[in-house]
C-alpha cells in the first residue's frame, strides 16, 4: 500500500507540473495574439480617418507644379513634374469642412514666373479626392492650364 500512496503521490506532482505548463504556455498565445490583433486594428483605423488629397501633373508644355494650397495646409517647394503625382494625407483635420473647399495650385515653367489655378473640390474621410493639372499655351489651339 505504500508503493501505491507514492506512485499517487508521484502521478499528482507529475499532472500537476503538466497542467501549469500547458496553462502558462496558452497564457502566453493568448496574451500576444490579443495584442498583435489590436495593433492591426487601431493602425488600419488611423488610414480611414483623414481624407488625402492627390495632385497629378499632365499638362503638355513641362510646367511644374511647385505648391499646393488649401485651407489649414501649405505644401511649398513641390517638384511635381509631367507625368507625375504626389499624394498629401490631410491629417491635421479640416478646419473648413469637406465641401466645397478652394484648392490652389501654383506652377512654373523654367525660369518663367509662378502662376496658379484653382478649383473647389469635396473631400471624404477615408478617401482620396484627385486633381489633375492639364492644358497648354492658349494660342497653340486650347483653352490654357486648368484644373479638373
Amino acid at each position: 500500500m505504500n508503493k501505491s500512496k507514492k506512485f499517487s503521490l508521484l502521478h499528482f506532482k507529475s499532472l500537476v507540473k503538466r497542467l501549469t505548463f500547458v496553462v502558462f504556455i496558452g497564457t502566453i498565445i493568448v496574451m500576444t495574439a490579443c495584442s498583435k490583433d489590436n495593433d492591426k486594428d487601431e493602425s488600419e483605423d488611423n488610414t480611414e480617418v483623414f481624407p488625402s488629397l492627390k495632385i497629378t501633373n499632365q499638362n503638355t508644355d513641362s510646367r511644374l507644379i511647385t505648391s499646393v494650397k488649401l485651407v489649414g495646409y501649405e505644401f511649398n517647394n513641390l517638384s511635381i513634374d509631367v507625368d507625375d503625382s504626389q499624394t498629401f494625407i490631410l491629417d491635421e483635420g479640416m478646419s473648413g469642412g469637406y465641401s466645397n473647399i478652394n484648392v490652389t495650385c501654383s506652377y512654373k515653367y523654367g525660369a518663367y514666373p509662378v502662376a496658379s489655378k484653382s478649383i473647389k473640390v469635396d473631400f471624404s474621410n477615408g478617401k482620396t479626392t484627385t486633381i489633375t493639372f492639364k492644358g497648354c499655351i492658349s494660342f497653340e489651339g486650347c483653352s490654357g492650364f486648368y484644373l479638373e
